[in-house]
């Protein structure tokens, strides 16, 4: 007897493989498309770091407010004390142009920074800007666009 087909045995034993294929594919890519998202947002708030610095560099008077509020951040990330600091937003950061314009997103026709996990502005995004040895540091304070 020739047989002119495959069985219905066959053709779900074939489905089901290629649905567990393409299921943990799926899950893969999802993945690591989520690590490379929180990748960019990492390099967005070293960004946001780096142009607080050139902010503190350009402003170093502005950095004369006593840090008491926010001196456990600091100390938690450097283990020093600072005597000195000002915090910032990162929108302060952006409006005073201390970003490269490549980081940067057209919103509604307005220059803003966009946390790509979450999807919002990081313009509230706040870093703390402090003097060590006379020279300019800075800290990602708080985060809120990562809040949900």
């Amino acid at each position: 007897m020739k047989k002119n087909g495959f069985t219905l045995v066959e053709l779900l034993a074939v489905i089901i493989i290629l649905t567990l294929v393409i299921t943990i594919a799926f899950v893969s890519v999802t993945r690591v498309r989520e690590e490379s998202l929180k990748r960019v947002v990492e390099t967005k708030v070293e960004q946001i770091e780096q142009a607080a610095i050139l902010y503190g560099q350009e402003n170093p008077n502005v950095i004369k407010t006593s840090c008491t509020d926010h001196e456990k951040t600091v100390v938690e990330a450097t283990n020093y004390t600072p005597s000195f600091c000002i915090t910032v937003t990162a929108g302060v950061l952006i409006d005073n142009n201390f970003f490269e314009s490549s980081y940067l997103d057209e919103v509604n026709g307005k220059t803003d920074l966009i946390n790509d996990v979450t999807g919002k502005s990081m313009r509230e995004d706040t870093v703390i800007i402090y003097r060590r040895n006379n020279r300019i540091y800075s800290i990602i304070d708080e985060v809120k666009s990562n809040e949900v």
